[in-house]
């Protein structure tokens, strides 16, 4: 077996996370020696990656954020203890380790389904619906292939509190709480330190409400307090702090822009690439949320407010997620960087699958069917490259489609 092929499930930006974890509870290393030493010489069948910069010969660290090494510590210090109550070689980097991220991975997985369907119950979903639609968001989309292969990136447990989050935000409109304002705040500290540009998750508050008003109502009388407001923010900067007092230890700061040269061009935002490119086209990947849009017509005819807001808050998040220097992030399959939004592209399908009726309803579910099927194949060919993870053409696309079901 070619060597790069084995347990390579902590690979790429994973590696920068996983650092975290193995720098902390192994080697008591922040400056990442060991990422020469024990990854590059011992493990280079898990496809190596320099993900150290230098400040100077003494000041070393990692652009990653500690909050995806956060989350699956509990997973890794299983793997650790087993490994050691084994006699196994316990380095951080042998199979067991891969294969906790995996679980790691499935379970949060299962946490963010969990809350898809708690979410869609308050929006009055049926349970047909609500499992038809959270499992078909599932295959349909690149969230399967980032839970099962590419386990250790960011965006399925960035995905699961979002999903947390977004629950606890309407269980907190049915009844305020100081204690529901500290688990918000936390929650929200938590997806700052997985990927910060998540908090934009923010920007979707106003859909749980029918007006601006009632919305700004609601935060004047019953949020804007000490015990609540207050509370909350305290949360949230506790949980960011653990990144400040990182680059405290690693670089003597409490603050870098760990990013350096990589920044947001927002005059040169790449929208319809973003959406429709077939290099990365969020609509080409995962084409389910086509019907989507469907399903905003009828919320839009419900609540005209909430679903105009829906659209302006996904506008600004395409345009932001656009202006990234590298619009298409690397080498990805389809925008790996919506995947912890899907829920809300999930809210208007299930309504749009809901109302439906008769034969209509058998044509789109079938539709639905056969394009997560069309999904679920190129995730097999990326894996295998058949399908190019980064630089695909119109002509490649045609090359391979239904390859190999069709010789």
């Amino acid at each position: 077996m070619d060597p790069v092929q084995k347990h390579n499930t902590i690979v790429s930006d994973g590696k920068g996370y996983y650092a975290y974890v193995t720098g902390v509870f192994i080697y008591q290393d922040l400056s990442f020696c060991f990422n020469e030493t024990v990854e590059k010489e011992k493990h280079p069948e898990t496809m190596w990656t320099d993900y150290r910069y230098k400040l100077d010969s003494t000041k070393i660290y990692t652009k990653y954020f500690a909050g995806t090494g956060i989350a699956y510590t509990p997973f890794f210090l299983v793997a650790h203890g087993i490994s050691k109550l084994m006699g196994w070689e316990s380095d951080g980097y042998t199979p067991i380790y891969h294969g906790a991220i995996i679980i790691a991975s499935l379970c949060y997985m299962a946490l963010t389904m969990l809350f898809f369907g708690k979410i869609l119950e308050r929006y009055r979903i049926s349970h047909w619906v609500k499992v038809f639609v959270t499992v078909l968001v599932y295959f349909g989309t690149n969230w399967f292939y980032y839970t099962t292969w590419e386990s250790s990136l960011s965006h399925i447990y960035s995905a699961a509190f979002i999903a947390m989050f977004w629950y606890g935000c309407m269980l907190f409109l049915e009844r305020v709480s100081s204690a529901r304002a500290l688990l918000l705040g936390l929650l929200l500290g938590m997806i700052l330190l997985i990927r910060p540009v998540n908090v934009l998750v923010v920007l979707f508050l106003p859909t749980l409400f029918p007006s601006w008003n009632s919305f700004w109502s609601f935060l004047k009388e019953r949020v804007w307090t000490v015990s609540r407001a207050g509370l909350a923010l305290l949360a949230c900067l506790l949980v960011v702090s653990v990144q400040f007092v990182l680059y405290k230890i690693q670089i003597d700061q409490w603050y870098i822009y760990s990013y350096s040269h990589e920044k947001f061009f927002f005059m040169q935002p790449h929208i319809f690439d973003f959406l429709f490119s077939i290099r990365k086209g969020f609509f080409v990947y995962a084409p389910i949320f086509i019907f989507s849009l469907g399903g905003l017509v009828l919320w839009y005819r419900s609540n005209k407010f909430s679903a105009l807001w829906w659209v302006f808050s996904m506008v600004v998040i395409t345009y932001i997620f656009s202006s990234w220097h590298m619009w298409w992030y690397g080498g990805t399959l389809g925008t790996r960087v919506f995947i912890e939004f899907y829920i809300f592209w999930s809210i208007p399908l299930a309504k749009l699958v809901q109302w439906l009726s008769g034969k209509a309803r058998l044509v789109v579910l079938t539709l639905l069917c056969l394009l997560a099927f069309n999904s679920v194949l190129q995730q097999y060919q990326y894996r295998k490259a058949i399908l190019h993870y980064d630089s695909m053409t119109w002509q490649n696309y045609k090359d391979i489609f239904l390859y190999p079901i069709i010789p």
